[in-house]
């Protein structure tokens, strides 16, 4: 009898170990393009965005680190530090970076002032090359201490057709305090929004500073919602505000605090596009 237990033991227990929202992020080492790095000293106090792609020299991960690259501005104004991964070599890393810096200056140069207002970047904006490290993972250990191997995700296949194991789209936020805040997991052959990853570090930024929550599609300096513990005749107290809708007595929103009113239609249309 404990032996037809031990299968069962061996999934829970793989199971158990996977990383999950509140989980403490692994410390590890690695190597990377900017040289090898110990995660818990390389992250600081800042948040952190840790995310994969299938593999170098593929036409969706170009893209997708290209515009990694154009927003990191942005990133950096919110204390967020960006950092890649895939299990191909230093060396494919490095020789495919200039492919992706290509790609990032074409964003560049098709990005206007209209697009600008439409999204959270500013089109007098530097936008330097890719300046942040990616982890050539050739063991897979770390990808597998992130469950970023998915065996049966299709396309499994490299630019070349060859079947070999690779990442999917896994992205991780992760706070100051090491803690896993957002996990986004993306097929491999569909490319992800980092816009929606900025907006979506803002939101944790905004709820853990004033204790909110956001709405559905929530952007930069829309309406926030007030905890359900927090009395209406505790709002103002806690927000400094005693304006408020309430559209269920569970559901109250209140504008967002510490946004820059100014121009208020402005600064919204600005944000995100909706």
């Amino acid at each position: 009898m404990k032996y037809l237990l031990i299968p069962f033991l061996i999934l829970f227990n793989c199971i158990g170990h996977a990383l999950q929202i509140g989980d403490m992020t692994p410390d590890f080492d690695a190597s990377t393009t900017k040289g090898d790095l110990n995660f818990y000293k390389w992250s600081k106090d800042s948040w952190v965005v840790l995310f994969s792609h299938p593999g170098d020299f593929t036409p969706v991960c170009t893209t997708e680190l290209a515009y990694a690259a154009f927003l990191q501005p942005e990133f950096t104004d919110k204390n967020v530090k960006l950092i890649g991964l895939s299990v191909d070599s230093l060396e494919d890393h490095k020789e495919w970076i200039p492919h992706v810096n290509a790609y990032k200056d074409k964003i560049k140069t098709e990005f206007s002032l209209e697009k600008s207002l439409d999204k959270f970047t500013d089109v007098f904006k530097s936008r330097p090359d890719v300046d942040y490290p990616i982890i050539a993972d050739t063991s897979m250990e770390i990808a597998k201490i992130f469950d970023m191997i998915h065996p049966n995700a299709n396309p499994n296949e490299s630019a070349f057709g060859i079947k070999h194991k690779a990442t999917v789209r896994s992205v991780f936020i992760i706070s100051p305090d090491k803690k896993v805040q957002t996990i986004l997991t993306y097929p491999m052959h569909v490319g992800r929004n980092f816009y929606e990853i900025l907006r979506t570090v803002e939101a944790l930024q905004v709820a853990d500073k004033y204790k909110v929550s956001t709405p559905a599609n929530w952007s930069p300096g829309d309406e926030v919602i007030v905890p359900t513990y927090i009395t209406n005749d505790m709002i103002e107290e806690h927000y400094s505000t005693s304006e408020f809708t309430e559209h269920q007595k569970y559901l109250r929103m209140i504008e967002q605090p510490g946004f820059y009113q100014g121009n208020k239609n402005r600064n919204k249309s600005r944000i995100y596009k909706k």
